[in-house]
Order: C-alpha cells, then sequence, then structure tokens
C-alpha cells in the first residue's frame, strides 16, 4: 500500500465498516464470534487481503501466529500482540461484528467513537458511546467494547511504559487526568475508566486520523511523530470548551483551581503577577497564595519563578538567544537578576548550565 494522509485513513475506514456489514449479512455459513477462523475468513476477503489492509486491525496476519482457538482463551490480550516492535502505541480499528467479548490488555486503550454509537461495559458498569467520546480504560480491567455496525470506532493502544512516562505532558498536567493515571499506575489500582466527551470538532477527528496514518504508512520517524499528535489531539481536547469529563477518580475543588492558576502561568509567564491573575481567575490574591502553600508547601512567587526558570532552561538548551533577550522573554527585570536567580536554583551561571548540557548530549 502507498503512503496514505488522514482523509484517505477515513475512506479505507469507512470501506472496511462496509465490508464488515456485508460480511454479517451475506456470509452462508454461520458465524462464531468467538472463534478466530470467523476473523480469517472476514480477512480473506479479495479486497482486504489483496490491498493488505488487516493491519488497519492488526499489525500482523491472523494466520501468521500461532493462536488458541478461540478469543477468550487468550487470557490477556498484550502490547506484542496489538503494538508494533519499536513503537510506543498503535492505532486500529474496532470490528463491528456482535457478540462484544470481555476482555483485558496489559496496557492502556483509549477509544475514539468517531461515527455511529455504542456502548462500553465494565464490570459493574455500562456506558453509551457517542459520536465524538473517548474513554480511556487503563490495563488490567476486564472490559467489553460494542460499536452499532454504521460506527466507526478507533483504539489507540497504549503501552504501561509510554504513559508512565509521558502522561505529564501528553495530558497537558490536567488535574483529573494526571491524577487517573498516577492512580491506574499503581499495582492493585481500582481505576476502571476515564471518560471525555467532546462534540463535533474537525481539529480532534484529524488529529486521530494523522495519527492512524503515521502508523499505518511507518515511515521515517512515525513513532515520535504519532507522541507529537498525540500531544496535539489531548491540546485540542482540553481546550475546546465544550469537553466535559468523568471517570473513576475525582478530583477536589482546590485542584481544579490550582490548575486554573498553573495553566494562567504558564501562558503568561513573561507578563504574569499575582495582580494580573487574580483579575483573570476573579480569586483574591490571598486565596491564591492559600491555594498555591497547600498544594506546593511553596510560596506563589517561588512558583512563578519555577515557571520563568523552566523556560529559561529551554532557551538555553534550545536556542542561541542572548542572556539579555532571554531575560526580557522570560519576564525578568535583567540579566543579571536572571543570572543570580538562575544560580541560587541550579547552583552554576547560564552559560556553565547551557555548556554542560551541550557536552552531555554531544
Amino acid at each position: 500500500m502507498k503512503f496514505v494522509d488522514d482523509k484517505q485513513v477515513y475512506h479505507i475506514l469507512q470501506n472496511l465498516t462496509n465490508l464488515e456489514i456485508s460480511f454479517i449479512e451475506y456470509s452462508k455459513s454461520p458465524k462464531n464470534y468467538n472463534d478466530y477462523k470467523t476473523y480469517e475468513e472476514y480477512f480473506n476477503n479479495y479486497i482486504i487481503k489483496s490491498q493488505n489492509l488487516s493491519r488497519f486491525y492488526f499489525p500482523f496476519a491472523l494466520n501468521s501466529v500461532k493462536l488458541p482457538k478461540h478469543i477468550t482463551d487468550v487470557g490477556i490480550i498484550t502490547d506484542g500482540m496489538n503494538i508494533i516492535s519499536g513503537y510506543d502505541f498503535s492505532a486500529a480499528k474496532q470490528f463491528n461484528f456482535p457478540n462484544a467479548l470481555r476482555h483485558k490488555c496489559n496496557y492502556y486503550t483509549l477509544i475514539y467513537l468517531m461515527e455511529g454509537h455504542g456502548a462500553l461495559h465494565l464490570d459493574d458498569q455500562s456506558f453509551t458511546l457517542n459520536a465524538g467520546d473517548f474513554y480511556l480504560v487503563p490495563s488490567g480491567v476486564y472490559y467489553a467494547l460494542e460499536t452499532s455496525l454504521e460506527s466507526i470506532c478507533i483504539c489507540l493502544n497504549l503501552r504501561n511504559s509510554f504513559v508512565a512516562a509521558e502522561y505529564k505532558s501528553i495530558f497537558q498536567e490536567h488535574p483529573m487526568i494526571t491524577s487517573f493515571i498516577a492512580n491506574s499506575l499503581a499495582a492493585k489500582h481500582t481505576m476502571t475508566y476515564l471518560a471525555l466527551h467532546t462534540k463535533e470538532n474537525e481539529a480532534i477527528r484529524t488529529f486521530v486520523l494523522t495519527i492512524f496514518a503515521e502508523y499505518i504508512n511507518q515511515d521515517k520517524y512515525s513513532n515520535s511523530t504519532m507522541k507529537s499528535y498525540l500531544t496535539l489531539l489531548f491540546a485540542a481536547i482540553l481546550r475546546d470548551e465544550n469537553t466535559t469529563m468523568d471517570s473513576s477518580v475525582k478530583v477536589s475543588r482546590h485542584d481544579q483551581q490550582y490548575q486554573q492558576i498553573v495553566t494562567y502561568l504558564k501562558q503568561n509567564y513573561q507578563t504574569a503577577s499575582l495582580s494580573t491573575l487574580s483579575e483573570h481567575i476573579h480569586f483574591s490574591k490571598q486565596y491564591i497564595c492559600k491555594i498555591v502553600k497547600e498544594k506546593t508547601g511553596d510560596t506563589f512567587n517561588s512558583l512563578l519563578t519555577g515557571i520563568r526558570l523552566n523556560m529559561v532552561e529551554q532557551y538555553l538548551i534550545d536556542t542561541s538567544l542572548t542572556l539579555d533577550e532571554i531575560s526580557y522573554l522570560c519576564g525578568f527585570a535583567t540579566p543579571s537578576h536572571l543570572s543570580r536567580v538562575f544560580k541560587n536554583h541550579h547552583g552554576v551561571s547560564p552559560s556553565v548550565y547551557k555548556k554542560e548540557y551541550a557536552l552531555k548530549h554531544a
């Protein structure tokens, strides 16, 4: 197959959905959707076989590996079965076949219902899925996913190690999401789902299809490109005012308020102050300081300085800007003020920090 883009991926997913409907309605032999032979029969369809479209479902052909007779005999589905070696996560189309089977995986599954409707069944809960819904299911959770015949549902399968290492940056340090991930990474966790409900949003849809295209193409740097698009996907989800979310972990009011504070400071670090923040989020200065102290054990000024110093580090590492330029961009009064604060924090001057970083990564 030639390289595909997001629009071509969408058309292929539409065609596969139509082929599933045809297979169910017109195939003469009785079907057992717990039996791998049923899926092998579907994959032997001329169009699927000739165009190698089975990789839109699995990274390998079913008849190329030794598998038990029934899907339910697998026990736990491993990342090695659904994620290509060298990749941190995969994209796959959900079968719209009937009789959804309960199973569990040793990786996270991010379910995205692009079109149609469906249902997610957990041990003691069931959720209706509507177009635009995302559900993140952690590893080790038994679930069954069923989708209507006309649906397009995509599953992003994320390795545990990838989620553990990258979740704070990918999920924009959102308090509900990061709390959910932190809890679900524990050996004996009780987390079962995180839901993000989005409306019609072309950017979100395009990011998911682009991730799918990168995974199918497997071009140079596809793995790192997929990770970048995943971060952009969640930025689009979380910045959309229509997005709502819920999960099996609840976030306190103070956690949400602290996130408001941090988000504003990160977006306005050059000019932010306690006064501008107070005006923006409509909290008193005293209340802001109280929240920051409660969440960090430190002062508001320390929090703001830490955010500014993080940006200084990025400028030192990634650019050739002078200290004058960096101090202005990061909200420090003078270069000498920046140098003094930086050295107190890092133990070395900005210039030494830049040289030491370059030597370590040469």
